[in-house]
């Protein structure tokens, strides 16, 4: 898998930090006082996405009256309550991100999270020194599976895409990386075990698998 390997981007949610379960309890608390369930069932259809997007589908589904960023913000309070009172980074973060910099690849995250949040956790996990941008959905038009956050990452480090490889968890993510022209390494978090990532260059089971001196070209 040589390359000219120049910058290592990560999604945020089930790859920096196991959260979607965390995403998924917001959602349920959140919806618990409309007195409506929410289903990890129906969670599963909108991995990946943006919230805004996300909400105005669940706006639509359920006939709320809010707007989706009044959505937004009521969930993304109840999950930086959950972020505060238990995060840690998942297996093979610190030691992939110790290897970037050893080599001298540039790091990035690219993920459809907000701003806020991509800042609140990698704050929390203590990482904010190794990454060279913080890139959200939100801040571009489209979201995955469109490529333009990871677009947006690569133009911020100066970096062309073909130069990038992606560290992804969801389909949507590796069919955005994949638009992007960039490598993609999909590892997969439980909550997105079931689907296929058949775009992927290579499928690991934890990042801690992942040798990124095997993948720079020599």
């Amino acid at each position: 898998m040589h390359f000219d390997l120049r910058a290592l981007i990560f999604d945020m949610d089930g790859v920096l930090i196991d959260s979607e379960p965390m995403h998924l309890e917001a959602f349920k608390r959140f919806f618990k006082t409309l007195n409506i369930e929410y289903t990890a069932e129906q969670n599963a259809l909108y991995l990946g996405r943006k919230d805004s997007e996300i909400s105005e589908l669940l706006i639509e589904k359920y006939g709320l009256n809010m707007t989706a960023p009044e959505l937004v913000e009521k969930k993304e309070e109840i999950f930086r309550q959950l972020i505060l009172a238990e995060s840690s980074a998942r297996p093979g973060v610190m030691q992939t991100l110790k290897e970037a910099v050893e080599l001298g690849i540039n790091r990035a995250v690219a993920s459809s999270a907000t701003l806020p949040t991509i800042k609140l956790i990698v704050n929390t996990l203590k990482l904010n020194q190794y990454f060279h941008s913080l890139s959200s959905g939100d801040e571009v038009k489209n979201g995955k599976p469109a490529p333009d956050v990871f677009l947006l990452a690569a133009e911020r480090m100066q970096i062309a895409p073909e130069h990038c490889l992606v560290i992804e968890d969801t389909e949507a993510g590796v069919q955005a990386a994949r638009a992007a022209g960039m490598k993609v390494v999909a590892i997969p978090c439980d909550a997105t075990k079931h689907q296929t990532h058949a775009l992927a260059d290579m499928r690991l089971d934890s990042l801690s698998e992942l040798k990124l001196k095997d993948w720079v070209q020599h």
